[in-house]
């Protein structure tokens, strides 16, 4: 019996070595290219392995941008550094990850993560006034940051999160792990549209065009879609310390941190609370920034997007992400004529397995 029991353990390791070698050739990459982690947020295993691939194929990234779904649509890292690249003559490897949902919080996190792997020369925090609010985006954080191979990611060890960190042949099964549930093909369709618009830089652009801008009854905001209407606007002391863990990285070499006010149309801010709100919010940031040792854009009214240019309220589409793009190359291309900084990455490649 005992003998039995060996053969078939001995024959079991045979075959998962097998199959994970198979896993790893370039026949499964071609036939099965989409991997997961797992994870309930499929777009955050679509943009990891994407730099993955764009590390892989150019030697290193020197450009992470991060945030949530307005980075994602809203800016193109291809026109970010063509437009540096006019201005400097020097090329730069820039890759957005913005995913969807995220807020200052769950982000904090993936800039730990990114830098401790890819090691960028720069690493650029895109944001907007709901990243400070306490209310906001508590479920998604806390689903985010459980998951079993973040969990692993972040230094707790688990056996399900070191396998599915390691194994290719799990990876590329993963996407499919759901296919015996009714909504199957509905959100495997969704995920196969997402993965095919997404440029090989973590550009998703948006189709959408924003008709008309309606705004809100000041004396009603009862079902405010953007912010809680029973307490007034203000910057959360824990979400800032997010910011702060986020400027801490340039410690010992780290990155430099620039941090973006996404261009949001100004209607947005009624439901804020007015201007006077924004300001205030601005303030704060540029000064916890300036703190931390960091550069802070703030949207302002240079960057003027037309109303075709927008999806939303919050969102740019396809005619509005080259504005902003351009503009960030262009004000990264001033920081390197005008204060002399470079933002070449040094160490090529991913660092950790």
């Amino acid at each position: 019996m005992g003998h039995t029991l060996l053969q078939a353990f001995a024959f079991f390791i045979v075959f998962i070595a097998l199959l994970e070698g198979i896993a790893r050739t370039r026949l499964i990459s071609n036939l099965l290219p989409y991997q997961s982690f797992g994870s309930w947020h499929y777009q955050l295993d679509l943009k990891w392995f994407r730099l993955k691939k764009y590390v892989a194929n150019n030697g290193g990234v020197d450009v992470i941008i991060l945030g949530n779904s307005l980075v994602d649509t809203g800016v193109d890292p291809d026109v970010v550094a063509q437009n540096y690249y006019e201005k400097t003559d020097l090329r730069l490897r820039v890759f957005n990850f913005g995913v969807n949902g995220l807020t200052i919080v769950p982000n904090s996190v993936n800039a730990k993560l990114l830098v401790e792997k890819y090691h960028p020369a720069l690493l650029v925090f895109v944001t907007e006034m709901r990243d400070y609010d306490a209310t906001n985006g508590i479920r998604t954080e806390e689903k985010y940051l459980s998951d079993t191979w973040m969990q692993y990611q972040l230094g707790y060890f688990n056996p399900r999160g070191w396998i599915i960190a390691h194994s290719a042949a799990l990876q590329h099964f993963l996407p499919y792990r759901n296919w015996m549930r009714a909504d199957f093909p509905t959100t495997f369709a969704a995920y196969l549209q997402t993965y095919h618009t997404t440029s090989l830089t973590g550009y998703e652009p948006d189709n959408g065009v924003l008709k008309e801008v309606v705004a809100p009854d000041l004396n009603n905001l009862a079902g405010n879609p953007y912010f809680d209407s029973t307490q007034p606007y203000q910057v959360d002391p824990s979400r800032l310390e997010c910011l702060r863990a986020i400027l801490d990285l340039a410690r010992d070499n780290g990155p430099q941190i620039v941090v973006v006010e996404m261009p949001v149309h100004p209607v947005f801010f009624e439901y804020a609370g007015g201007e006077t709100i924004h300001k205030a919010f601005q303030e704060k940031i540029a000064e916890t920034v300036q703190a931390g040792g960091g550069i802070f854009l703030p949207a302002i009214d240079e960057v003027t997007i037309p109303l075709q240019g927008r999806a939303n309220l919050t969102h740019l589409n396809w005619q509005g992400a080259p504005i902003l793009s351009a503009y960030l190359g262009e004000q990264l291309a001033a920081l390197t004529n005008q204060e002399g900084m470079m933002f070449v990455n040094e160490q090529n490649g991913d660092s950790q397995p």
